[in-house]
């Protein structure tokens, strides 16, 4: 049995200052950890990624006492990435296509959804390109895997954890 040793366990309001202390926290803790470089800039990219999805998606709602949430922790052998937050409920069906759409991809697959992605002329008439999860994907070399568990008839809380193996 694996020991997990957690590195990161944040809930609570993620706002620009919030954000610095934990990808602070972050990156003075891998620092330490004697792995290969690379994997400790995917972390880092990563934990980027996930921290800006809660700023730009979350959603607050005074009926519920939900906070976004973000947990670092290493395995034996990697490292799981875990993020939550509260979304609207009209977002779910759009997140899960793409994510979906992500899901079993092979790296050049990944690397041309990207670059046609980033190269759509209409990309601001998208609300949230995908980018950040195709990232996501492209810097894990594996699958997201991910939850949406009703809240109420308005929102979900949207759970995604992202394994970086090394």
């Amino acid at each position: 049995m694996s020991k997990t040793r957690t590195i990161l366990n944040y809930r609570g309001a993620i706002e620009f200052k919030t954000t610095e202390i934990l990808l602070q926290k972050v990156k003075n803790d891998l620092e330490t950890h004697s792995i290969k470089k690379v994997i400790k800039k995917r972390v880092y990219n990563i934990m980027v990624e996930c921290i800006e999805n809660i700023l730009k998606h979350h959603i607050a709602d005074s009926y519920t006492n939900i906070h976004p949430y973000i947990i670092l922790e290493q395995e034996s052998d990697k490292y799981l990435i875990t993020a939550g937050n509260l979304i609207s409920n009209d977002e779910v069906d759009i997140l899960k296509r793409k994510l979906n759409n992500t899901k079993n991809q092979d790296k050049a697959t990944l690397v041309e959804m990207y670059e046609n992605q980033i190269n759509k002329e209409n990309i601001l008439l998208d609300k949230g390109a995908g980018l950040g999860i195709i990232t996501m994907a492209l810097q894990a070399n594996s699958r997201l895997n991910y939850s949406f568990t009703p809240v109420n008839k308005q929102t979900s809380i949207f759970e995604l954890q992202v394994t970086v193996p090394f």
